[in-house]
């Protein structure tokens, strides 16, 4: 939960609380709420509070993640009482972009409840009191300059880490770089993993990262072949690859996948992370990790992830609403488990439907309100079945106005690119095989290689036609 507000910019309205307790006492009905305990007792950071900030907002603001600052322990909390309590009311904090009145109901929404927001307020307003309690294990954790790294790790710590053999330097200034670096997993087998979590080891300079799974080790002979740590990259891994693994974005959060859905990670296999590095204007050093969570259960069917992409757009200069479309065209029968929309600093809103065979629509997935430092994964409360002839439609706009995130002053064309300063627009879907069991003898996990024939016949198709 990240505020946008300095701590003291928000000045407390005349208390509620306190008219409350006013109102109480000249009825003659019964004394004053105390804010130190008993009966009619304000809220307090140990019993109310604390739990509401643990449950939605430690998860970004704890030591060496994405929040810009901590609420891991009372004071760091109190200090921002009162700008917790307005973002909260506004419903900016905790973050989540979908528009709830769209498309099916999802999963892990930290959206605060209208109790969660009073509970804040009233907090604030009676002076952000600590109450009684034992101090949590967290808090003496968080308050030690020797917190143990592992505590940066969302779902706890995980059962594989990978990390870069080295570190990269990124330079204060140039081009952005996209770097691929080579990972032996040093699995001994097969294995299927339930999350995958990407730690960056420098937050400012990352922009995004992507893995990649490589059985033939084409990874290594580039990374041979080009001085420095790792080598460079602009399409994926730049190699053969026979899987993927996601990536990070700012904002994506991790959780698990459903009991009985993994995702396959080749024994003896090389990861191959692509980083994205933005220069910040200083020099940056990252060193970026993963960690895999393996399935505690038998895996039924294996996730991959199809996306609709338009990378022909073009947005002129000055225009504030550029409407752009992006398909794909569903090539067996899929059930959907969730949504990643992709765009840069000039997307405005996203939506992603789906038209199936029969001629119905299902909604997908709406971002009125497209923010670029909040790229979450969205999944499904139940799963979302996509016959084959399916066409899913992306339509996103874009605003290449003069406008404070246009990265261009003044604006210029934009057009499709790598760069932070170029633009995207993707909209990927998670999708499982219908009726795939791979506990049993002679099914096969072949979806990745499905959806990689039919996007190398698009791009085939999409030259022709240009010559």
């Amino acid at each position: 939960m990240r505020t946008r507000r300095q701590a003291g910019a928000v000045r407390p309205a005349p208390s509620a609380a306190l008219a409350l307790a006013c109102a109480v006492f000249l009825s003659g009905a019964a004394d004053p709420p105390d804010p130190t305990g008993g009966a009619g007792a304000f809220p307090t950071y140990r019993r109310d509070v604390r739990p509401i900030l643990q449950a939605r907002c430690t998860t970004c603001h704890r030591k060496d993640n994405v929040g810009p600052f901590r609420l891991e322990t009372y004071e760091q909390a109190r200090k921002r009482a009162h700008d917790l309590a307005g973002v909260a009311a506004e419903r900016s904090m905790p973050p989540w972009k979908a528009n709830p009145r769209f498309g099916p109901a999802l999963k892990h929404d930290p959206s605060l409840t209208e109790s969660e927001i009073a509970t804040l307020r009233a907090w604030a307003e009676a002076g952000a009191p600590e109450g009684d309690g034992a101090v949590d294990v967290t808090e003496t954790v968080a308050t030690s300059s020797e917190a143990p790294s592992t505590g940066a790790w969302t779902l706890g710590e995980p059962d594989v880490v990978l990390e870069m053999t080295e570190e990269f330097t990124v330079p204060a200034s140039g081009s952005d770089i996209y770097r691929c670096f080579v990972i032996p997993s040093r699995l001994s087998r097969d294995v299927y993993v339930s999350a995958i979590e990407y730690l960056p080891g420098n937050r400012k300079a990352v922009h995004h990262v992507m893995a990649f799974l490589d059985q033939e080790g084409g990874g290594r002979e580039r990374d041979k072949a080009d001085p420095g740590p790792g080598y460079t990259s602009y399409s994926g891994a730049g190699v053969r690859i026979v899987g993927e693994l996601g990536g990070y974005a700012a904002g994506n959060q991790v959780s698990h996948l459903p009991n009985g859905v993994g995702r396959l990670i080749p024994g003896g296999c090389d990861v191959i992370l692509q980083v994205h590095y933005h220069p910040t204007g200083k020099v940056e050093v990252d060193r970026t990790r993963i960690g895999l969570h393996l399935c505690r259960r038998p895996v039924e069917q294996s996730i991959h992830w199809a996306n609709a992409t338009n990378d022909k757009l073009r947005l002129p200069a000055g225009d504030p609403n550029v409407e752009v479309k992006a398909e794909w065209h569903v090539p067996l029968d899929v059930e959907a488990l969730g949504v990643t929309p992709h765009m840069h600093q000039l997307g405005r809103d996203f939506r992603m439907t789906a038209t199936l065979p029969d001629g119905t629509t299902r909604e997908l997935l709406d971002i009125p309100r497209w923010d670029p430092s909040w790229q979450n994964t969205y999944y499904f409360k139940e799963r979302i079945e996509l016959p084959r002839g399916t066409t899913v439609h992306v339509v996103a706009h874009f605003d290449n106005s003069d406008h404070p995130l246009n990265p261009h002053k003044p604006p210029r064309l934009v057009s499709w690119g790598p760069g932070a300063d170029d633009e995207m627009l993707v909209g990927y879907v998670g999708v499982v095989k219908k009726g795939q069991d791979l506990t049993r003898r002679g099914q096969r996990d072949d979806l990745f290689q499905i959806l990689s024939r039919q996007y190398f016949r698009k791009v085939v198709r999409e030259r022709f036609a240009r010559r």
